[in-house]
């Protein structure tokens, strides 16, 4: 959609006809000066904005779709909710701007400045750009400087980083699935819970970057720098073995088994550890001593857990995708919104899926756990102990509970399996809950 006067001020159309003029070097141009102005709501799509000045105005809720405002200078500015969808914003400066909930999907913003600035801040401080919530899905971003900015849950699926200097930005939460962040420097940014699924950050910088609870399913982290890395809570309370097994046990999971090794901690007393944040997929803590332990959103997905106990462990919100807990001890365990759905496992080039692995918990001892909420199907609770567990608005379809003990479980609002009956211990309410 052009840019259509009769919906904006004369003033500000006049100034955009001028700019124009200015742009072509005609006698009667001039260049675009929107500092400090505001145009809340603006409909700006496809206007020539080049080189403009817009600092410290107030352009909330404008629309910028296929826009040129590229080595505009656009630093302090209020752009929440403006969308800039298709826009060409290359070498623009946005330091110390607010585009929260901006739209930039498919945006060229090659060489622009997202830093933070103490221009307008006050004495002493500076003003960090703010990009939360923004939706970057396919941008363009190559060599873009966007160190210390706010991305706390910016979606940007197949977008371009490469080359960009991203030191201290917090990028907690983010969507990054099938991004590229090739030859950036990402060092000390916090990258907590980001999802990096088929993501390429093959020589990335990521010293000191916080990567608790990431995601890194598929992703390519050849010749990746992930010296000082946080990988788990606390680390540095660990014991020097233990420490040294967790970071082998992150390069090898980071390198797609190129580099470190798969941990095994079976046999250990690991009582009272923290561990939380941590990817120990695959790792084997068979026999293990996990009381008490700290394990809250976690990644251990194939991990095995036969024959360990768990009691009063903590695993809140973890990925227990094919884990095994065969005759564990998990009693008083908290596993509330954990995920134990199966696992499927595909041939990243092929696309052919090699098989699937559901959660195993046979011979599993689970007195008073909490699994309020949990998604079992298909799981394997044969044998299984869950007298007087919490399993409100749990997930039992397709489960396999042959002998499975459900004693004055909490079943309100339980789906339980279809073949499920009397020897499973339900009553009437969880029946119906069915």
């Amino acid at each position: 959609m052009a840019f259509d006067p009769s919906n904006v001020d004369w003033k500000l159309a006049d100034t955009i006809r001028k700019h124009v003029n200015f742009l072509n070097n005609y006698s009667d141009g001039k260049r675009a000066d929107l500092r400090g102005q505001q145009h809340k709501g603006a409909l700006l799509n496809g206007v020539d904005l080049r080189r403009a000045l817009i600092t410290n105005a107030d352009f909330r809720g404008a629309q910028f779709v296929g826009a040129n405002l590229s080595e505009a200078s656009v630093s302090g500015t209020q752009l929440r909710a403006a969308d800039f969808t298709g826009a060409k914003l290359i070498k623009t400066d946005f330091r110390g701007a607010d585009l929260e909930q901006a739209r930039l999907a498919s945006a060229d913003l090659t060489d622009a400045d997202f830093r933070a600035t103490k221009v307008g801040a006050r004495k002493g401080d500076e003003t960090v750009t703010n990009l939360g919530g923004a939706d970057l899905d396919n941008a363009k971003a190559v060599r873009t400087n966007l160190g210390r900015a706010n991305m706390m849950g910016v979606t940007a699926r197949g977008a371009h980083f490469d080359g960009c200097a991203m030191d201290a930005t917090n990028l907690k939460g983010a969507i990054l699935i099938g991004a590229t962040l090739e030859n950036s420097s990402l060092r000390g940014a916090n990258l907590q819970d980001v999802n990096f699924a088929d993501a390429r950050l093959a020589n990335t910088d990521l010293t000191g970057a916080d990567l608790r609870s990431c995601h890194l399913d598929g992703a390519d982290m050849s010749g990746a720098d992930l010296s000082d890395c946080v990988i788990a809570s606390d680390m540095e309370a660990l014991e020097a073995d233990v420490r040294e097994l967790l970071v082998r046990h992150f390069a090898w999971i980071s390198s797609g088994g190129r580099r470190g090794a798969p941990a095994d901690f079976s046999g250990r007393n690991l009582e009272g550890v923290n561990f939380s944040g941590a990817d120990l997929s695959a790792a084997d803590f068979t026999g293990a001593n996990l009381n008490g332990a700290n394990l809250r959103r976690c990644s251990f997905r194939f991990t095995k857990f036969t024959t360990a106990s768990l009691a009063g462990a903590q695993m809140q919100r973890s990925d227990l995708r094919g884990a095994n807990f065969r005759n564990a001890i998990l009693d008083e365990a908290n596993f509330q919104a954990s995920i134990l759905t199966p696992m499927r496992v595909v041939d990243p080039r092929t696309g052919e899926e090699k098989g699937i692995w559901a959660a195993d918990l046979a011979g599993a001892k689970a007195a008073g756990a909490n699994f309020q909420r949990v998604d079992f199907t298909s799981a394997n609770l044969s044998g299984a102990v869950l007298d007087g567990s919490d399993l409100s608005h749990a997930q039992l379809a397709d489960c396999t509970i042959d002998g499975t003990s459900f004693e004055n479980t909490n079943l309100d609002k339980t789906r339980m399996p279809s073949s499920q009956g009397a020897e499973a211990g339900q009553d009437t309410a969880a029946a119906d809950a069915h």
